[in-house]
């Protein structure tokens, strides 16, 4: 493999790895919405609890809020759940990605190494001819 292909699968691997990352930012900023939005809830659950009065039985308005609370914070938590999996699936390819990028990194390094040995043997080389020749030239 020449080292100019081997720079542009790492930097290939690089990009793909840097796409995940986004998408896994967007991921998280959507998780925390949603745990916000079940604070918020929980939150409002207790301020009602706190402030209950006998109006609210009497005319049933009590089953109705519990009804919404309930399907409100069913529907928050199945969000979550579904942000939760697909969570799990982005941290296995980020894991996936990065370790692409780990080894066109050394495969990157080796081919640059060799081609460094190569240069530095062949500056020995010239290095010696020419004492070998300006020693037979004296």
């Amino acid at each position: 493999m020449r080292i100019e292909d081997a720079r542009r699968l790492h930097a290939l691997a690089d990009a793909r790895y840097q796409a995940r990352q986004q998408l896994f930012q967007s991921l998280l900023q959507r998780e925390n919405v949603v745990r916000a939005d079940l604070e918020k809830l929980d939150r409002q659950a207790r301020s009602a609890e706190q402030s209950a009065d006998g109006t609210m039985q009497s005319i049933g308005a009590d089953v109705i809020w519990k009804t919404w609370l309930g399907k409100t914070r069913k529907s928050l938590n199945m969000q979550l759940a579904l942000i939760l999996a697909e969570k799990d699936q982005h941290m296995r390819q980020i894991k996936q990605a990065y370790g692409k990028v780990l080894a066109t990194e050394e495969i990157l390094k080796g081919l640059l190494s060799e081609r460094n040995k190569t240069l530095r043997k062949a500056e020995l080389d010239a290095a010696v001819e020419i004492a070998i020749l300006d020693e037979k030239q004296q």
